[in-house]
Order: structure tokens, then sequence, then C-alpha cells
């Protein structure tokens, strides 16, 4: 049995949907978007199911049809789904991406707030949390909202139970009203 077979990643973070442009361009001149699922801790928690670990996701879905098509990708790709809470209190989050031609991205985020950012403390579950699992979780969800709380729980869990941690900054300035905060 491989390490990846006997350690389970928890990740925590935000899963929305990514709407990429067609073709170059930046996001005012792209006339058609494709739907992606998306969000950096989603994404990682997929890729490691399809390298075979056990993977769980700690989020927040809106109860909206984004929230059922995004439930059912995590399904589909083995993602344990169990963490994975909903809310009527706010949207999925969505994210407008458009390709330049020099390869830079352009956001669009639509996070004011989203389903991920009302993740609170009390949706973190301690029995989430193993001895010598990895966790998982990126700096878009560490702004100030009940999010931050939620990771903060799940970083002090993680601690506690002697879990590896892994940090993806996934810089994304547009989500920060202040460098300094992001900091």
């Amino acid at each position: 049995m491989n390490e990846l077979n006997q350690r389970r990643l928890v990740a925590i973070g935000e899963l929305l949907i990514d709407f990429s442009g067609d073709r170059p361009g930046a996001i005012a001149t792209v006339e058609a978007f494709v739907r992606h699922p998306g969000g950096a801790p989603a994404n990682v928690a997929v890729q490691f199911a399809k390298l075979g670990g056990a993977a769980k996701l700690v989020t927040k879905l809106g109860t909206d049809g984004f929230g059922d098509y995004l439930m059912s990708v995590m399904k589909d790709n083995r993602v344990d789904v169990s963490s994975i809470a909903r809310t009527d209190a706010a949207h999925t989050g969505l994210a407008f991406v458009a390709l330049a031609e020099d390869g830079e991205r352009d956001f669009v985020f639509y996070r004011h707030p989203s389903s991920d950012m009302l993740l609170d403390q009390a949706d973190v579950k301690p029995s989430d949390f193993r001895t010598g699992d990895l966790l998982h979780f990126c700096s878009v969800d560490l702004v100030d909202a009940p999010v931050k709380s939620a990771h903060d729980k799940a970083l002090a869990l993680a601690l506690a139970n002697h879990m590896t941690i892994s940090f993806d900054p996934n810089l994304r300035f547009a989500l920060w009203p202040d460098r300094e905060q992001l900091k």
C-alpha cells in the first residue's frame, strides 16, 4: 500500500464555479464563458483522489444549482463530501477568468459574500482531523469573514493531531481590501 492510501487529505476552502473565456482576451472582450469546477483546495482534493488517495473537502456551498453541480463533481471524483455544508444565506461563489494574449489571467470574483465565506467554526468537525493525515488550505479564504475562524480551528486541530500542513498562497489581490492585511 502506498503512502497516499495510508494518509487522508483534508482540504479546506473554496469550491466554486470558474467561468473561463472561450478564447484569449480581456474580460471585457470575451463573448462567451464556459463553466468549470474550481477553487484551489477543491482542485488539490480531486487530484489527490485521482492519484489514489482518500480526500475530504471542508467547505460550504449555496443551495443553488451551482452548488448541486459542484457536489456532483466532487462525488464523481471520489472526494468525501460529508463535510461540505449547504446554506441559503449566500450563493455558491463564481469567478470569471479570461486568459490574455500574454498568458496572464484576468479574474472577476462574485463573492460578496459567497457561500464558502460563511463556513464557520461550527462547520469544522474535530473528527475530520486525524493523526498523521494531511491538511491543505489556501489564502483565498483567509479574508476577514467567518471562514477565517473556520481555518483557525482547522489549523489548531491539525497541529494538535500532528498532521502535515500544506499552504498554497494562491494570491488573488482583488479579494483583499488591504494588501497589508494579506501579508
